[in-house]
């Protein structure tokens, strides 16, 4: 199910990876990356491996008066220079909210948290791919970018239904012992992978995946990721097409905080999320970068 295309390790040390991260948010004007920059200078980022470190990635911005940090330990690799650039995008709109907003507004939700993240992992993927031109490392890359869609758009999306039917059953009476989830989970799992089509095998084995993953224990936590992907897809699109306004109402939505309901701070940088248009935007996104994939293997 989680099997690897074979392919091109692209590798980008630590101050490549730092060029990269800064060189990615031009788009977005001198105001946020001149400040992405500095950032680096001024000790915001504590990024190699020691001892007693905790493993993963966190951007820390609840000190109101004092600037966001960033804990990672850096791998240097696609993965490692993709987790820097979504970690400032978290540690910007911290930022931005605490300088333009009160205390009492400044913090914000889950639900635009991760746009914030994810539009500097698309504008990341636009540079790399434009400064790529090896034909099996442009292949790699774009498989990379291709597995972000599966995990972040539709595993997401695959695991919220589980989390939905979990409750709906405890709603209904029906108790909840492990051969039950594991029951919904693998019925899911065909579902998604189109394992009675024949299209995707899918081993019992996997039926109990559903209990290693902590988000299960915060309430409908994992769609959050899925909605966030779609706008910040549909967002970075303006952006890099250098739609007229977009990157004006983008940081006036990162400096908005929770000022507003996440919805509403969405739909006034022209992303609707009460539409179609912004899912509709991502499935044109993934099938270009597949288009991408065909034309390098000839198809």
């Amino acid at each position: 199910l989680f099997r690897s295309v074979k392919g091109v390790e692209m590798m980008f040390d630590y101050e490549k990876g730092k060029d990269l991260v800064v060189n990615a948010t031009k788009p977005l004007g001198e105001s946020y990356y001149s400040v992405v920059a500095r950032a680096f200078d001024e000790g915001w980022v504590d990024m190699y491996p020691s001892k007693g470190k905790r493993s993963g990635a966190y951007s820390n911005g609840s000190a109101y008066d004092v600037h966001p940090y960033v804990l990672m330990n850096y791998n240097d690799d696609f993965d490692g220079v993709t987790t820097l650039a979504h970690e400032f995008g978290h540690a910007m709109h911290s930022y931005l909210s605490n300088k333009n907003q009160a205390f009492a507004n400044a913090d914000y939700s889950i639900f635009v948290a991760e746009v914030a993240s994810t539009v500097n992992e698309r504008l990341l993927a636009k540079l790399i791919l434009e400064e790529t031109t090896e034909k099996n490392a442009r292949l790699s890359l774009l498989m990379d970018i291709l597995d972000g869609f599966r995990t972040t758009l539709f595993r997401q999306t695959q695991f919220a239904e589980f989390e939905l039917k979990i409750h709906e059953a405890v709603e209904n009476g029906q108790p909840l012992t492990a051969d039950v989830l594991n029951a919904m989970y693998k019925d899911i799992l065909y579902r998604y992978y189109g394992h009675n089509e024949g299209i995707c095998n899918i081993e019992d084995l996997y039926a109990v995946e559903w209990a290693y993953i902590p988000h299960f224990y915060y309430n409908f936590y994992v769609y959050q990721y899925a909605t966030s992907f779609t706008a910040s897809v549909a967002l970075g699109q303006d952006i890099l097409n250098g739609t007229p306004g977009a990157t004006d109402k983008y940081l006036k939505f990162l400096s908005s905080g929770s000022s507003k309901y996440p919805i509403d701070l969405l739909k006034e940088t022209g992303v609707d999320m009460t539409s179609e248009v912004p899912f509709v935007k991502a499935m044109e996104a993934m099938n270009y970068y597949m288009d991408e994939v065909e034309k390098l293997l000839g198809k």
